[in-house]
């Protein structure tokens, strides 16, 4: 039992290691609107998910420091307005950052809002390597949610893999994209009115 116990800390301490500060998109809806002159306002509202805690969670090793940890790390982060802690490693959280056209945004090393050379800007989730994910899913992870993109008048699409667009011309509604897998990997590429 000691045996087992110790080779079961040894694995835990290596996903801590391996996952290191990830975290894990869960119940959301993130929203990014473009404007045309290419600044763009970023939200995030749903739950993330502390993968080191998920972990030590779902091997029965979790620990105050543990909840903690999680909670300190979304606290400091400046973006985030409100966190609370649903357990397991889960925290409810609601983020909002206004971003001036030319500069780069990205969201818990998820969501990522990149200025190219041309003036497009590309918005997209980070995608995970193999090991990652697969580590994930060993766990029980699962990622479900929804990205929005809405376009103000002017801005152009270059490039899109969303799941639904706007209608009639792109007059009404946006992009969207839902996410159910670590394997989907939502991706717009945008230019705005300026350029």
């Amino acid at each position: 039992m000691i045996k087992f116990r110790a080779v079961l800390l040894v694995l835990i301490a290596g996903m801590v290691i391996f996952f290191g500060g990830c975290w894990i998109p869960e119940n959301f809806k993130a929203n990014v609107t473009v404007n045309k002159d290419g600044g763009y306002t970023f939200t995030y509202d749903g739950t993330l998910v502390y993968a080191p805690t998920f972990t030590a969670a779902e091997q029965g090793e979790l620990t105050k420091t543990d909840e903690e940890d999680g909670e300190k790390k979304l606290k400091e982060t400046p973006d985030i307005e409100k966190v609370a802690y649903l357990g397991k490693g889960r925290y409810k959280v609601y983020a909002e950052k206004r971003v001036s056209p030319g500069n780069d945004y990205d969201f818990m090393d998820i969501f990522s809002v990149d200025s190219q050379p041309d003036g497009s800007i590309e918005i997209t989730v980070v995608k995970l390597e193999d090991d990652a994910r697969k580590q994930l899913k060993s766990i029980g992870a699962k990622i479900n949610g929804e990205l929005t993109v809405s376009l103000k008048k002017g801005v152009k699409v270059i490039n899109h893999n969303a799941q639904r667009k706007p209608l009639f011309f792109g007059l009404f509604g946006s992009y969207k994209w839902e996410s159910e897998s670590f394997d989907d990997v939502p991706l717009i590429v945008v230019k705005p009115a300026f350029n």
